[in-house]
């Protein structure tokens, strides 16, 4: 009986062993061909002729004409010397092209294996900050259904989480793939989008967010995906958030950097991140700074890898006691 999945070719560890095993083959067949025919031509160059008991002069015939008239000694210390050498350069051979043609076929495998990996990692952060936004939501559900206030527009924002989170999802699989998805994209609407994602929580800690537009906003257009640059700036404003305190601003600012690129700006008034801001970018690193926020040290890491993709960067453009500001510059369409 055939099922679905028959005539199916899956790919997998069969057929890089396939392809290795091919590619050797006919690289071990020209080096083996090639070295015996530079064994031969060295036993026969290195040989020793005896013509003196037929009366012939050696210099008088070419080393062509011996071996085919059948007078041609064989020195059997250099065929021996020849043989090892022979024998030493076959077991080089394969090692190398073994070597060389094993890495470039398991290459890709590698390379799948990090950006699944990736994926896990990214996914249980990413999914972090829209399920606390959804919890505080159903907390607000809760209170103003107990209090008999409606509860409609609270819905409606819940259902934009989730729509948003699935969106997340989305983007996440194909930066799993290492594919890009680059189209147009307005940055001002992903800034609105990205500060009312993170509404709820700044609420939640008291923090006010205030948005800047230095400019025309049909003017700040950028190549990338809405969803993946909301995700980076989601991820900047978390993090600032978190580490401003109770009753303060953090501000988003929309600017030219440099005339050729845009510049989101993220500026919060914490206690700053110390002398080593660079340590925030690496996965896992986590900043144990007294707050309540320790997360799992993705977030950063993960906004700087988002904006790289669309050929931007990510970087502190300065921090102090008084506050940080994070930068997010990205290339003007």
């Amino acid at each position: 009986m055939k099922t679905k999945n028959d005539g199916v070719r899956k790919p997998g560890s069969g057929n890089v062993a396939g392809l290795i095993s091919l590619r050797m083959t006919v690289a071990m067949t020209a080096i083996t061909v090639l070295g015996g025919i530079l064994f031969v031509l060295g036993v026969l160059l290195g040989s020793r002729h005896e013509f003196a008991e037929r009366g012939l002069d050696p210099n008088a015939m070419s080393v062509t004409a011996q071996y085919g008239s059948g007078m041609m000694v064989i020195d059997t210390r250099k065929a021996v010397a020849f043989t090892l050498l022979f024998v030493l350069g076959v077991i080089a051979a394969v090692a190398l092209i073994g070597r060389y043609y094993s890495h470039k076929e398991v290459a890709p495998l590698e390379h799948a294996f990090e950006l699944q990996k990736d994926f896990v990692a990214d996914a249980s952060h990413e999914l972090k900050t829209p399920l606390a936004v959804i919890a505080t939501r159903i907390d607000l559900i809760d209170f103003r259904r107990a209090h008999g206030q409606p509860i409609d527009g609270v819905l409606d924002d819940l259902r934009g989480d989730v729509d948003r989170m699935n969106a997340i999802i989305t983007d996440l699989l194909v930066a799993a793939r290492g594919a890009v998805n680059a189209e147009p994209v307005t940055l001002a609407g992903v800034i609105d989008q990205s500060v009312e994602a993170v509404r709820p929580l700044a609420d939640k800690q008291q923090v006010r967010v205030a948005t800047r537009i230095d400019g025309n906003p049909s003017r700040f257009v950028v190549r990338g995906n809405a969803v993946g640059l909301s995700r980076c700036l989601v991820a900047v404003l978390d993090n600032a958030i978190a580490h401003a305190p109770e009753g303060s601003d953090v501000t988003v600012s929309l600017g030219y950097h440099h005339h050729s690129d845009v510049a989101i700006r993220v500026t919060d008034h914490g206690t700053g991140i110390g002398a080593d801001p660079e340590r925030l970018f690496r996965r896992f690193a986590r900043d144990d700074d007294g707050t309540a926020h320790q997360g799992y040290g993705l977030g950063l890491a993960l906004a700087r890898d988002v904006a790289n993709r669309y050929d931007g960067t990510l970087d502190v453009e300065s921090t102090s006691a008084e506050g940080t500001t994070m930068l997010i510059t990205l290339p003007l369409a």
